[in-house]
């Protein structure tokens, strides 16, 4: 039976994400990432988030250009994580969000990174649970603004 698990160890995920862009060239994107999260204090924990994301353009620019290849990035971020209990999770991180290939803009670059939001651990078993999040991320002034859903295994100690 799937109970809600308390937010009191660290624990590692891995998991698939999908990336819904708002106002922007890209239609879709999808990746996965890979979680560590670290108990400081009491209900809060320090985060480290590393993935890989691949956007789609929208048809109407594919049309326009002819065949875009997608977009590639990697994010890497860090931040701070909330157990506001239940299993109910609070989560801000800011990192760098690395172009590896560009169908657009043809450049790579580093772009300035933040994200925030809630996530749901459904416990397993003692040290096992699937961590459901959304989050609001922005990627650098007018590059990507999306709403991000990741579902990953976590592994907990």
């Amino acid at each position: 039976m799937a109970r809600a698990q308390e937010f009191s160890r660290g624990g590692f995920s891995i998991g698939p994400e999908l990336g819904v862009p708002s106002q922007s060239v890209y239609g879709i994107g999808y990746g996965a990432s890979a979680k560590l999260e670290i108990p400081v204090i009491n209900k809060f924990a320090l985060s480290l988030t590393g993935g890989y994301s691949e956007f789609h353009f929208k048809s109407g620019i594919v049309n326009n250009f002819g065949g875009q290849a997608p977009s590639t990035f990697v994010p890497l971020k860090a931040g701070v994580v909330y157990g506001a209990g239940a299993g109910l999770s609070l989560e801000f991180e800011m990192g760098d969000a690395i172009e590896t290939s560009s169908g657009f803009t043809g450049s790579n670059r580093n772009l300035l990174a933040y994200s925030f939001g809630p996530a749901f651990l459904v416990r397993i078993s003692d040290k096992q649970a699937v961590d459901i999040g959304v989050r609001y991320e922005r990627w650098a002034k007018n590059t990507l603004t999306q709403t991000g859903i990741r579902v990953a295994y976590r592994l907990g100690w």
